[in-house]
């Protein structure tokens, strides 16, 4: 447990001294590997996972990077779900900083989190509910690299009345994707 958070204390202090490589990364792709993995994990449980997202996004940013960011997410939204989980992309519209941007949305049928925790779970070690096993890092680590690349991520209440946690980060369209 350790060496996860020293690595991402690193990487970030790494980061935070040069500037970050903005490769693209396909959106759809990325999305679908996760949910394919994290629906073989929690099979048992009956969890299925939806993934609705335009084939043209990308992300501006390194692959390695999404997948942690998505993989928490979907994780956290996989573990407390009564037994669907729905993933969402779409872009919005140019910012004042002159880029894309993407919104990635993660809702799960679970009991939610009440609206005064739900800032509070953002830090190392904090948990809405200690009854279910987990690092207590991984919403953390998510607004750590979010905020490297100028994006956030919040936490609502999704329309099935469990958690919904939304994601914004720089985001491409790419030419001649489907």
């Amino acid at each position: 447990m350790r060496r996860h958070v020293d690595h991402h204390l690193a990487r970030a202090r790494a980061m935070g001294q040069a500037p970050l490589l903005r490769g693209q990364t396909a959106l759809l792709p990325v999305l679908e590997a996760v949910a394919r993995t994290l629906e073989k994990i929690y099979a048992q449980d009956g969890v299925t996972i939806t993934v609705t997202a335009p084939a043209n996004l990308a992300f501006r940013g390194e692959q390695h990077d999404l997948e942690e960011m998505l993989g928490n997410l979907v994780d956290n939204a996989c573990k407390w779900a009564e037994g669907k989980v729905s993933l969402t992309a779409e872009s919005l519209s140019e910012t004042c900083s002159g880029g894309l941007q993407i919104r990635l949305r993660f809702d799960d049928d679970g009991p939610g989190v009440p609206a005064e925790k739900r800032g509070e779970i953002f830090g190392r070690g904090e948990r809405a509910d200690e009854s279910t096993p987990g690092s207590e890092l991984g919403l953390s680590i998510v607004r750590d690299i979010a905020t490297l690349y100028g994006g956030d991520v919040t936490l609502g209440e999704a329309p099935s009345g469990g958690l919904r946690a939304e994601l914004v980060l720089p985001g491409a369209i790419r030419a001649g994707a489907d």
